[in-house]
């Protein structure tokens, strides 16, 4: 058999470099024009592939962006620094370390683009904030393992109230990040010190 022969057998290895330039047109593409007339033909045409090239990957352009904006947001391992705060710290600082500046720009407008698609929506909701609340929810449920914080502690609804505050923040500020290292432990110190005022005498 001939070099060339095993080189047209199925199951070769794919093309590192075609991969990255697909998940990286999808993003451009995306971000000049937005989700709603995007295209697999637009997608391979910009990334200089042909379209079976892009549906021996992915079986959907939904498919496709939720690969990307992985990439752009991978999720950092949960640290278990022994108190909530610290674990909250750390997490933080692992996720801005770890996504791309651009990130922050893309997703929110990808995420508005999306809310007329509820298959898209889901899609990256999934691989977006479904993640990163459940990182949150385990920091917690550790912290009341350990009697850190109280045992009757509802958990769900802090992580909503912490983590839907940073989303906001990202969102509402179309990807500004200034606000992200403090903001979920100003959250979060808020919530443990409580908001009632003093009793009277």
């Amino acid at each position: 058999m001939s070099d060339a022969t095993k080189a047209r057998r199925p199951g070769r290895p794919r093309s590192p470099e075609a991969h990255a330039a697909i998940l990286r047109a999808a993003l451009e593409l995306a971000l000049e024009g937005g989700l709603r007339g995007l295209s697999m033909e637009a997608i391979a045409a910009r990334a200089g592939v042909g379209k079976a090239t892009i549906y021996r990957r992915w079986k959907s352009k939904e498919a496709l962006f939720v690969e990307a904006v992985q990439q752009l947001a991978r999720m950092p391992e949960i640290p278990d620094t022994g108190t909530v705060r610290g674990d909250l710290e750390a997490v933080v600082a692992a996720t801005l370390g770890r996504m791309a500046r651009e990130a922050f720009r893309i997703i929110p407008r990808l995420l508005a683009d999306a809310a007329d698609d509820p298959h898209l929506l889901t899609a990256m909701q999934e691989a977006l904030l479904t993640p990163r609340r459940a990182a949150l929810g385990e920091i917690l449920r550790r912290g009341v393992a350990r009697g850190e914080l109280r045992a009757d502690l509802d958990v769900e609804l802090v992580t909503e109230v912490v983590f839907g505050t940073t989303v906001a923040s990202v969102l509402m500020s179309g990807g500004d990040t200034s606000a992200l290292p403090d903001l979920p432990l100003r959250v979060f110190d808020t919530l443990a010190a409580g908001i009632g005022g003093r009793p009277p005498d």
